[in-house]
């Protein structure tokens, strides 16, 4: 219920991507200039930003990802967070190669999320996949337990589509997000898998 204009000089509560879109990109106009304030007025990378709101969205519907609510509602007072305590890392990757990153967690955290994100070129039309770079991530635990991130079934039916997310080896997109609730303390160690780089 975004009260917005419409043509001739009239509002209008409405709804939907023709909100949400605008809403936001807004935001994101906003979120890079924080960045900028914070940061000597060098602009942020966009897979930088579009990780941290995805990352830090408040979870509605089915726990984690879902085809209703995506990755949830933005929450641009944690995005910024993000970037004040610089709880992001930037690197790069090849074919075949790893990298591995550690997170310390202090005891009395209630949630840990952790999420790799890239900028993908644009898939081939005759492609059975849009996805061209597949990276892969598993967190380790302080208890050496692998997770792995969230993944959904994309089979077109409505049970299938309406079933809460699962973990597993995701091979489809561009993002993948592990969240470990009242995680222990300790160390935990992020591996990134450049899968397939062509």
């Amino acid at each position: 219920q975004v009260y917005s204009c419409l043509p001739n000089n009239q509002y209008v509560n409405n709804t939907g991507t023709s909100m949400a879109a605008p809403g936001v990109s807004g935001t994101y106009g906003a979120l890079v200039q924080a960045y900028r304030e914070l940061n000597g007025g060098v602009t942020p990378s966009s897979d930088l930003v579009k990780g941290a709101m995805l990352n830090t969205a408040d979870d509605l519907g089915n726990v984690g990802p879902d085809f209703k609510f995506g990755w949830g509602r933005l929450n641009a007072r944690k995005v910024v967070q993000v970037f004040e305590n610089n709880t992001f890392i930037l690197d790069s990757l090849s074919q075949g190669g790893s990298n591995q990153h550690t997170i310390s967690v202090p005891s009395g955290v209630s949630e840990l999320k952790v999420m790799v994100y890239w900028n993908d070129y644009e898939g081939s039309t005759s492609s059975s996949l849009a996805l061209v770079n597949n990276l892969d991530m598993t967190v380790t635990d302080p208890g050496s337990v692998s997770l792995l991130p969230y993944i959904l079934d994309s089979s077109p039916n409505s049970t299938s589509l309406n079933t809460p997310a699962t973990h597993g080896v995701d091979n489809l997109n561009n993002m993948e997000q592990v969240v470990v609730t009242d995680p222990a303390q300790g160390n935990f160690v992020v591996d990134i898998t450049g899968t397939s780089i062509p």
